[in-house]
């Protein structure tokens, strides 16, 4: 019976899929050394966020066939080194789609209508805090997507046909055509539509093309009046450049779900701003999507080891060039 390591946990609906068919292996931790340990007896890893898998751990893995990311981002895997060795590295690119949008939404309408500095008066009982009318509206505001995929548009038909905001995006490899289908006009220029834009999301994968793609200079485009929110990946923005654009002013606040470094320091400068909610990498875990992404990382270990193509692999096209 081939062997499926488990790193860190996965819900009871995905281990039903794997129970009798493969043995299941949990790591008592997901540090490289452990990881090391437990990889060389592995046909298959499921792999969450919290560990990596390096070149150096594939190099321990003899048998390992197959990666598979209970997610749609894989930069915690060497997907060079994974391939080299014609291992599978699969991923679910729709599972959390519905969950990452409705977080967005939550913390543009948190900025939008100041909840966290509300709550905090309304704990201390300063009632009269209701006429310095710090809430906004976000109907007829201009939202800014970066990176009109799977949860870009559905960020985009909730924001435009849900709250009424006028939709903008930025992304090379979508058509102005395209993006009208979800209701977004298409912009070639990122800092043009930065310019343009009431908040602005990021909704692209973390690669060394991406990385940092918010810096000073993207920040200091927007709007002071504009809200920054990024459920992403935290390697996307040079965080000093949002820490000075939020310091300086340059834009009046942020929702920010991921971090350069996660988990987030507790003496990070980003925990000291009041127009600032930080959530802890949660937009793509709720209770079902958390269900769904076991699930289908289960399925596609399975398929893998039992001879048969799974539905989303992401390095299939360099597999086959191999």
């Amino acid at each position: 019976m081939k062997t499926v390591l488990l790193p860190e946990s996965i819900r009871p609906e995905g281990w039903r899929i794997l129970e009798g068919r493969v043995r299941i292996v949990e790591a008592p931790d997901h540090t490289s050394e452990t990881l090391k340990k437990f990889i060389r007896d592995a046909h298959g890893v499921i792999l969450r966020t919290g560990a990596r898998v390096t070149a150096e751990i594939i190099a321990e893995a003899p048998h390992l066939q197959v990666i598979a990311r209970t997610g749609a981002g894989v930069d915690n895997v060497d997907v060079k080194a994974a391939t080299e060795r014609g291992i599978y590295v699969c991923y679910v690119p729709d599972a959390n789609v519905v969950s990452v949008a409705e977080h967005v939404i939550a913390l543009l309408l948190a900025l939008s209508k100041q909840l966290k500095i509300l709550d905090n008066e309304a704990r201390g009982g300063n009632f009269a805090i209701r006429y310095q009318y710090l809430p906004t509206e976000l109907w007829e505001k201009t939202l800014g997507i970066i990176g009109l995929g799977k949860i870009g548009r559905a960020v985009a038909e909730k924001a435009g046909r849900g709250l009424g905001m006028k939709v903008l995006a930025f992304d090379p490899y979508v058509t102005a055509q395209e993006a009208r289908r979800f209701g977004a006009e298409a912009y070639d220029s990122l800092t043009e539509m930065l310019a343009q834009s009431d908040a602005v999301t990021l909704h692209v994968p973390l690669t060394e093309e991406t990385r940092n793609l918010m810096g000073t200079d993207e920040f200091r485009s927007m709007k002071p009046s504009a809200w920054f929110v990024n459920t992403s990946r935290g390697g996307l923005v040079d965080e000093a450049a949002l820490i000075e654009a939020l310091d300086s002013g340059l834009i009046a606040g942020a929702g920010l779900d991921v971090f350069a470094s996660e988990p987030l320091d507790p003496q990070s400068p980003l925990t000291r701003f009041t127009n600032v909610i930080l959530t802890p990498h949660v937009g793509g875990l709720t209770n079902e999507s958390s269900i769904r992404m076991a699930v289908a990382a289960a399925e596609a270990v399975l398929d893998v080891l039992e001879g048969r193509k799974p539905a989303h692999v992401f390095n299939r096209k360099e597999l086959m060039d191999r």
